[in-house]
Order: structure tokens, then sequence, then C-alpha cells
């Protein structure tokens, strides 16, 4: 009984001290991985500068489709739509359990792949909406559902009203997908994620709570954050982790006094 309740602390303790050094070690990731977002338009190339020329040209130009599509999906309303279009509802619940569940479940399991495809979607969903969400301060636009106009901008603003300018629930959705879509090189695997998307955020035009500038916004930023994670993962590959460079040393001691088993169990770090 005394061997299998030590050798069950022994399992315990390693598996505990191994999880923990890997999340520090994916967090250390996970804050480069901030820094190279926040430094990348210092280092924006010509390709770059093409799609950031692409995105606001589409921004702006739906500015101009706003109040049509609009009264289009005003004038457009049915249960059969209802049902199509309420894919916003609970995406962002989806989108964070899924997150959570799929990184837990590649540290519990040791599953390498599954854990760094869960680090990726933290990194992706996590700054797309730290962006989102400064876009939506500064620009201070109201919702459609206030009927206020499309016009109607009030800078540096944080109620849910007034931060309408990009879509949240899109950008979400963008950088989840855009993340899923490339794990696995299928053009079905692809469509069905960026559909997927695509559902929710002209869900959130069908139930009033944006423009469509705002979700064309929203969905390019998701994008295009989502892809910026893919690729600057080989970086980070290259680099010596803090997992390999600790190794956890454990030593098993056995001792007998007057006929008596002591054991102990001795744990440290070597660098």
């Amino acid at each position: 009984m005394k061997f299998k309740f030590f050798f069950l602390l022994l399992i315990l303790n390693i598996t505990t001290f191994n999880n923990f050094a890997q999340v520090g070690d994916d967090l250390s990731k996970f804050i480069n991985m901030g820094k190279k977002i926040i430094s990348a338009p210092i280092n924006f190339d010509s390709g770059d500068i093409l799609n950031l020329t692409l995105v606001t040209a589409a921004t702006a130009g739906s500015f101009f489709l706003d109040n049509t599509v609009r009264q289009w999906a005003l004038h457009n309303r049915s249960n059969f739509n209802d049902n199509l279009f309420n894919a916003d509802n609970n995406s962002n619940l989806f989108i964070a359990s899924s997150v959570i569940g799929i990184y837990g479940y590649g540290l519990v399991y040791k599953n390498d792949k599954i854990r760094t495809l869960g680090l990726q979607l933290a990194e992706a969903t996590f700054y797309a909406s730290g962006i989102n969400f400064i876009f939506k301060s500064l620009f201070g636009r109201t919702r459609p559902l206030i009927n206020n106009g499309h016009k109607n901008f009030d800078p540096l603003k944080f109620s849910f009203n007034q931060t309408s300018l990009p879509s949240g629930h899109s950008t979400l959705a963008f950088a989840f997908s855009s993340v899923m879509a490339h794990q696995i090189d299928n053009m079905f695997w692809k469509v069905g994620w960026y559909s997927v998307a695509s559902l929710v955020s002209v869900g959130r035009v069908y139930s009033d709570k944006h423009w469509v500038s705002d979700v064309i916004l929203g969905s390019a930023i998701g994008y295009f954050v989502g892809r910026f994670v893919l690729n600057n993962q080989t970086d980070d590959d290259n680099d010596l982790t803090e997992t390999k460079k600790k190794k956890i040393i454990y030593s098993l001691g056995l001792k007998y006094y007057n006929n008596q088993s002591i054991y102990s169990l001795n744990f440290g770090y070597s660098f």
C-alpha cells in the first residue's frame, strides 16, 4: 500500500511540474506574439500595405451600402432566417470554451499539436479582440438599432450602443476560423470554417446590431490577425524553450531505520 501511494505521489508531482513548466513556456510565447503584433506595422512590406489599402477601401465602400443592407435585413425577417442567422447568439461563448478546452486537452494529455493549436487560437482571438476594442472606442459609432443613422460618430466612447465599428463578433469568428481553417489542407474544411464565420457576421447585420461596414472591418481584423499568428510561429520553434532549458530532476531515496522503510522524494531544476 505504501508503495502504491508513493508512486502515485511521484506521478502526480511529475505531471504537475511538467505542466507548470509547459504553461510558463506557452505564456512566454503568448506574450512574445503580442510584441510581434504591436511592432508589425513598423515592418509592413508592400503586400501588407496593399492589404491595408484594400481593407480600408472595402470598409469605406461598404459604408455607402449600410442603409440599403439594413433595410433589406429588416424587410426580410422570417422564422427560417431567424434560425439561419442566429449563429452569433452564442458564438463568443463557443469560441472561449473551445480555446480553453483545446488547450487544456493538449496540456493534460501531452498532445503538443493540440496544445499548440489551443495556444494559437488564444493568441489570435485575444489580440484580435484587443485591436477591435481600440478601434471601437476610438470611432464611437452608434449601432443601427439606435436609429441615429450610420453617420453618427462620437469618439472615445465605451458603451454598447456607441461601439458599433468594428464588429467584435465578426472579429472573433474570423480570428478563430482563420486558425482552424489552415490546420487541414482541404478545401471543404476551409470553406466550412469561413462559412460559419460569415454566418456570424451576417447575423450581426440581420439582428440590427451592426452596419455592414462594421462587419467588413471586423472580419478583416480577425482574418489578418489569425493569419499573422500562423505565419509567425516558426521563430518560436527555432528558439530553445524554457521546457528544454530546464530539466526537472527527480531523485528517489530509500532509507531503513529500525526495520522501517522511509521514502523520500526530492526534486529540483538543473539549468
